[in-house]
């Protein structure tokens, strides 16, 4: 097992392919140990069968789409409208309108390539500082693994074999808080800076509910047809990458067979880099299973920190530690085996322990040396990567006040999923 690590940390220091890198740890072993070979392609073929990651590909799709659609920019429309007229109402605006996008594509990145840059190119319009805006926009980027839908929570319930739905709804009150949060930061550091940014242009709000409302029914079509029982996530999502073809093309017009075309070619590239990790990912899950690592670790922990609130603030520590050197999504499938399972056993919550992953490896997105939000925030703003991650530091704060509450409350998390299937 230790050489098998070595491998893995040798091949990922070196510049292979995080999927490669996992796979050739995963081989090391076998071939050591004189493991049955077979189990490899036995083990990469089962993970990929799992249903539930049928969802990651149509919610990156139905993301593209919006973007392409006109669906991203009616939605910054509606925000605007609804708090765009307030001081620095074009920060608030931001966060407002990528909670709305959160809950249609579980992506990060596609967050802030989407509402972000948008956001961004308004922000400047109205004389805003660029530090402030980048760092509110970067770091809202966060809340879209969060609110659902979330590939990340896709990903976590497929390995650990936690109702996906149940960790959407665990996700939405972290979600939400974080917004607000976020909003709370920006309006200090606002007034504290005396921006001489102009007032967001005068937007009506019944026009810009008229207009968006297609745009705007998208989570309600999909978080309902989940949250009522009337699709699993994995047909929701389906679900939600046809309403948005018909929504792009039929309704607003906007979507052409150029770029559906792009936006396929787009989800194909994404979506596989994550299905070969996964998969990859599976035969070293399967080291881990048979070297009984995570109960060892587990039992280390419970002797380590006798009380569950020590051994959660440990545990995410090393979240955090994780977050900064590797991609989220590597990282939940590295260490769900492993951390996740080690903490169910010790008595917590299976939903509580993913939403708390996902978040706690999801603030590693806007922190160095991996953030990759850090450097889809360079590549949209024009500006250095080092002051990219300045602006961004202040915005940290209220992404681990979150945190730290939904750790010495867990009924932030576990309250809706409970009070909605309490039967």
């Amino acid at each position: 097992m230790i050489f098998s690590v070595m491998i893995l940390v040798a091949a990922m220091l070196v510049g292979v392919p995080v999927a490669l890198s996992i796979g050739l740890s995963a081989l090391g072993y076998f071939l050591l140990s004189n493991a049955n070979l077979l189990v490899l392609p036995q083990q990469f073929i089962g993970q990929l069968s799992n249903m539930p990651l049928v969802a990651i590909p149509f919610f990156v799709l139905a993301g593209e789409l919006m973007n392409c659609g006109g669906v991203t920019r009616r939605i910054f429309a509606f925000a605007l409208a609804c708090v765009g007229r307030v001081p620095g109402g074009l920060g608030h605006t931001n966060v407002v309108a990528g909670m709305i996008f959160a809950g249609m594509s579980g992506s990060a990145v596609a967050d802030l390539a989407s509402v972000g840059k948008i956001g961004l190119r308004a922000m400047r319009e109205s004389r805003y500082q660029d530090d402030l805006s980048v760092g509110v926009i970067v770091s809202t980027s966060t809340i879209g693994p969060i609110i659902p839908p979330s590939i990340n929570m896709v990903i976590f319930g497929s390995i650990a074999n936690v109702p996906i739905g149940l960790l959407f709804l665990g996700g939405v009150v972290p979600g939400i808080l974080t917004g607000l949060l976020l909003m709370a930061m920006f309006a200090l550091l606002f007034r504290r800076g005396g921006s001489q940014a102009a007032p967001a242009p005068k937007t009506a709000f019944w026009r810009a509910l008229r207009e968006g409302i297609w745009s705007l029914l998208t989570p309600v079509v999909l978080l309902g047809a989940m949250f009522f029982g009337v699709a699993t996530p994995t047909e929701a999502a389906i679900i939600a990458t046809v309403y948005t073809l018909i929504v792009g093309g039929l309704v607003y017009r906007e979507l052409t067979w150029k770029n559906i075309f792009e936006s396929i070619m787009s989800t194909v590239i994404l979506s596989g880099a994550i299905m070969l990790i996964i998969g990859f990912a599976a035969p070293l899950g399967y080291v881990i299973s048979r070297e009984q690592v995570a109960a060892d670790f587990g039992a280390f922990l419970i002797s380590t920190f006798q009380h569950p609130i020590a051994l959660m603030a440990a545990s995410t520590v090393l979240l955090l530690i994780v977050g900064t050197f590797m991609e989220v999504a590597a990282a939940i499938i590295l260490l769900t085996p492993v951390l996740g399972v080690a903490l169910i056993g010790a008595g917590f919550d299976p939903v509580y322990v993913g939403v708390v992953m996902v978040y706690a490896l999801g603030i590693g997105l806007v922190t160095p040396p991996v953030g990759m939000c850090l450097y889809v925030g360079s590549q949209i703003s024009d500006m250095t990567l080092e002051r990219v991650v300045k602006a961004v530091l202040p915005f940290l704060i209220p992404l681990l006040v979150t945190l730290g509450l939904i750790i010495f409350f867990p009924s932030l998390i576990t309250w809706l999923p409970h009070a909605l299937y309490a039967n």
